[in-house]
């Protein structure tokens, strides 16, 4: 509408960008200038003009129930890979893994009501005729509401419609709902510990003990899998070796779960893959300060837990793999750059550097060649670790949670320290100011209310 206007009273570009900046959530790179310090770090970064907002504050969907939601999706005609109708039951999440940006970016949890969700999926799948239907949030089984809808879509299962069910837990629950929907006898199940030890799975916040896991896995083998997905980091803050071989062992031992099955329940081996990725550091989490491995410390680690993977008494049922450390290392460097990376984005995109993302596209010579003579210091963007007060390049925006709360998370991964999830208990994080999801539901409200922004004192957010 502002667009439409300014064009229809001969306003120029440049008068239009200033008016778009006062919209919330709209951030006019053009309008903001930056200094730096002598090491390279921002000194200020601070808009040109004094109408121009020093903060852009994200827009939050307050009513995700009566939100528009597309019942008539488009089909292409060709087969591509989610071809299948998306249900987003929910937004956001209570977990708080101290790794993950979405997790801290989509704050505060918000629900779907279920009858509106039911009303979704009846009509996408009508109207788009896919015969599979997925249910997106980032992390399924906290949805409140979740057995009632599978109960509804069972019904669609019976007409050849498939439901996947990513992002879910290991439990009881879970595994319940995947035995419902799933033809367990050509399936995998996915589990995501993140890491092997329980020191690091505290570390970054998991929530997942070695009980939960192999609890998990012993009743998903009970109920008639056989093939178990395992993702790991590795090069995650407080990294030990003891941490590395954690993985190879925990593979075992859920691979040992197995074994304990009455041999007429057995198919033969357990087929366990235990894949690991390499610790990417990213904005807006507690981790946004910590220091990122180089890729031969990444190489090394790799052989290293290959290693160990081949000592332990199962491993003819554990298979590994392992993602590239050299594209995770230019990750690393655009997950935390600034706009001085932009001509060498320009710049390697100019000389051929298209479709990184598949292997036999990915040209590492030429982005090393660009980043050289663009003067980038690899040193400086991925692996060094951050001080407390300095300005990042994306601190003026504003996700709603707060950098006190993510400082004071990064001190307590350090310290080896768990924060509850958000329906145990309010951690202060800034996100209730937008008075919407979990944090305004039954007691949370209160609660919520009462805690500063800063998190107030340990004993009293922590008891």
């Amino acid at each position: 509408a502002l667009y439409k206007s300014n064009r229809k009273e001969g306003g120029s570009r440049q008068a239009f960008l200033r008016k778009a900046c006062q919209i919330p959530g709209i951030y006019v790179p053009s309008l903001y200038e930056v200094s730096y310090q002598a090491d390279g770090t921002i000194a200020a970064f601070q808009p040109k003009y004094g109408d121009v907002p020093a903060k852009v504050k994200k827009e939050v969907e307050m009513d995700l129930t009566h939100a528009p939601y597309p019942r008539k999706p488009l089909v292409p005609f060709l087969k591509v890979a989610q071809d299948r109708a998306v249900l987003e039951i929910q937004r956001g999440c209570i977990r708080g893994c101290r790794f993950c940006q979405a997790g801290m970016v989509y704050r505060p949890t918000r629900e779907r009501e279920v009858g509106t969700l039911k009303e979704c999926a009846s009509a996408m799948l009508q109207n788009s005729g896919h015969e599979e239907i997925s249910l997106s949030s980032l992390s399924s089984s906290d949805y409140s509401q979740l057995a009632e809808l599978i109960n509804y879509l069972m019904d669609f299962k019976e007409k050849g419609v498939n439901i996947s069910l990513p992002s879910l837990r290991i439990d009881a629950f879970s595994l319940d709902v995947m035995g419902k929907v799933q033809d367990v006898r050509k399936s995998s199940l996915t589990f995501a510990p993140e890491a092997g030890s329980q020191r690091m799975r505290d570390v970054i916040n998991k929530g997942l003990t070695e009980e939960i896991i192999i609890k998990g896995a012993r009743e998903a083998f009970e109920g008639g899998w056989k093939r178990v997905k395992l993702y790991f980091m590795l090069g995650l803050p407080e990294e030990e070796d003891a941490d590395i071989a954690a993985i190879a062992e925990l593979a075992n031992t859920i691979a040992a779960a197995y074994f304990e099955l009455p041999k007429e329940e057995r198919q033969g081996r357990p087929e366990i893959t235990a894949s690991t990725s390499f610790f990417v550091p990213k904005p807006f989490t507690p981790f946004q300060w910590a220091p990122m491995q180089t890729a031969e410390y990444f190489e090394n680690k790799r052989k290293y837990l290959k290693g160990k993977v081949r000592e332990q008494v199962n491993q003819r049922s554990i298979k590994y793999q392992c993602h590239d450390a050299v594209t995770s290392e230019l990750e690393g460097i655009f997950a935390r750059g600034d706009r001085r990376l932009a001509p060498v984005i320009e710049e390697a995109y100019r000389r051929g550097c298209l479709f990184d993302a598949w292997t036999d596209w990915f040209q590492p010579q030429i982005w090393n060649e660009v980043l050289d003579a663009n003067g980038v210091d690899r040193y400086f963007y991925n692996y060094r670790e951050r001080g407390r007060d300095e300005i990042f390049p994306w601190d003026f925006i504003d996700i709603g949670v707060s950098r006190k709360f993510l400082w004071r998370e990064y001190e307590k991964a350090k310290a080896g320290k768990v924060t509850p999830n958000c329906r145990v208990q309010c951690s202060g994080c800034g996100a209730a100011k937008w008075n919407t999801g979990i944090c305004v539901s039954d007691r949370k409200a209160a609660e919520c209310a009462a805690v500063p922004e800063d998190g107030g004192k340990e004993s009293e957010v922590l008891a």
